[in-house]
């Protein structure tokens, strides 16, 4: 698949996603990471308790 990288279609794939985005000031924030020392500690643990689910899956598929 080729990607067509021409200003053009830059720009008509900026506009779109622009058109398609909600950027009320309520829901801006939506998408930032929270770099809290609990959001942190608590994307790590997500991380974790999904790398041992992936582990158990394996173990029992063998």
């Amino acid at each position: 698949m080729k990607v067509d990288l021409s200003r053009e279609a830059l720009h008509a794939r900026l506009r779109y996603a622009s058109e398609i985005s909600d950027l009320r000031a309520e829901r801006r924030l939506d998408s930032k990471l929270d770099m809290s020392p609990a959001g942190i500690e608590r994307r790590l643990r997500e991380v974790s308790e999904l790398l041992q689910l992936c582990d158990s899956l394996r173990q029992y598929g063998r």
